[in-house]
């Protein structure tokens, strides 16, 4: 390999080389004694081999073209590894050619844009995938779209920090016996929240908040007199490569959400209800009755245990006409519901308000496309809002007909 004489820099202003940073360190290591001709001739013969071998890696090592890339391919990635490994120090650099074979540093950039490949470009958990095929990649990054070794440290921070977010969530997951294939496809920051945050209310391991525990838990944060402190003992198991990331995420649940669930300007059963879905994501053995632990009081005040389609239909018409919700009235109540809305129009938006606050969160799509699609378009629209008659038979009409469809009572028969 012949050694480029520098281009003279132009009276007061500094020379700027830029050569691979192979030939630079090449050439120092020449100039300064630190590499010997024995070594300059062991790079040679190295080099050659190292050529075909890349050109038959991405092509063939019959063709001309294939070749003079190979060349090109070579002298970056031995650039990338000897820039990165020596910090940029031209001396460091030449002494690292001197005492390792010129493969070796064409093998370690090599290796260095494959472990960068295999690192994650997010923190989404995934499913062990089959060992990926890097060649596509390599072809890019090692020709076309070289990556200088500013742009690879910025690149492998990036995935570093996504990996250590993985690798401290899998670990607090295990703690907590969350199963792994309940964690695929989930973000890490998600489940670190979910694990850190069941720490704070108490419990080190063995499965995320219930509902019902998730309620008390925040309760007791409203009840609180005090700001809630977080024991310096809460990471004390915490193995030393995942403390940083875990610190990091505890910080901000003391910062953001324990000041949020003890805002009482909150409602208590909506951010029950959020936390709850943020968590459940997690556990595949939630069951149903984990669900009902969140039904709201409200819900069960309301329907009474009552949720038949008529039931519903019933608690909407109360609240479209402004009344209290119940899951059956009487016919009066049924009629003044009637008067109610023909003159001051449905309270449209109370209906899917109520539903989302309260009702279950398994039931919450059926309901909202029962009222949206059927009793809304059918019974509000269509026969109360379209009949404009004000005299009693027309009510009487009209009630008629709802009590197909809602529980209306007629007050029992004298005997």
């Amino acid at each position: 390999m012949s050694q480029a004489a520098p281009a003279a820099a132009p009276q007061g202003l500094a020379a700027y080389d830029d050569r691979p940073y192979f030939a630079r360190a090449l050439d120092h290591g020449l100039k300064n004694g630190i590499i010997d001709s024995e070594k300059l001739e062991a790079m040679r013969t190295d080099g050659a081999k190292g050529i075909v071998q890349i050109a038959d890696f991405f092509g063939t090592a019959h063709l001309r073209t294939d070749l003079d890339e190979a060349v090109k391919r070579m002298v970056y990635l031995a650039s990338l590894y000897l820039e990165h490994i020596s910090d940029g120090n031209l001396g460091r650099a030449a002494r690292s050619l001197q005492e390792n074979s010129f493969l070796s540093h064409s093998r370690g950039g090599s290796q260095m844009l494959k472990a960068l490949y295999a690192m994650p470009t997010d923190s989404t958990i995934h499913e062990a995938a089959e060992p990926h095929d890097v060649r596509e990649f390599l072809r890019v990054r090692t020709l076309g779209d070289q990556w200088s070794v500013a742009e690879f440290r910025a690149r492998l921070a990036e995935r570093q920090a996504c990996q250590d977010e993985i690798e401290a969530a899998l670990w607090f997951a295990d703690v907590m016996e969350l199963p792994r294939e309940a964690l695929m496809g989930e973000s890490a920051e998600s489940i670190l929240d979910a694990c850190l945050l069941t720490r704070v209310a108490g419990r080190l391991e063995g499965g995320l908040l219930s509902a019902q525990e998730i309620k008390e838990f925040f309760k007791a944060v409203r009840r609180a007199k005090k700001k809630r402190a977080i024991s310096p003992d809460l990471l004390e198991d915490v193995p030393d490569r995942h403390r940083a990331v875990a610190e990091r995420h505890l910080k901000r649940i003391a910062a953001k959400d324990l000041p949020r669930i003890a805002d009482t300007g909150i409602a208590f059963n909506d951010l029950v209800r959020e936390y709850h879905d943020r968590f459940h994501h997690f556990s595949l053995s939630s069951e149903v009755s984990d669900y009902d632990a969140l039904v709201t009081d409200e819900w069960r005040r309301v329907t009474k245990g009552m949720t038949d389609t008529d039931s519903m239909n019933t608690v909407f018409l109360c609240l479209a006409a402004g009344r209290p919700p119940k899951p059956s009235i009487t016919v009066a109540e049924a009629k003044t519901a009637v008067r109610a809305i023909r003159a001051d129009g449905a309270a449209l938006k109370t209906v899917p308000e109520f539903i989302r606050r309260s009702a279950p969160h398994q039931m919450v799509d059926g309901l909202i496309h029962l009222w949206e699609h059927e009793f809304h378009p059918e019974m509000i629209e269509q026969l109360i809002l379209e009949d404009t008659h004000e005299d009693a038979a027309s009510l009487d009409a009209t009630v008629r007909v709802l009590a197909e469809h809602c529980h209306i009572t007629r007050p029992a028969k004298k005997r």
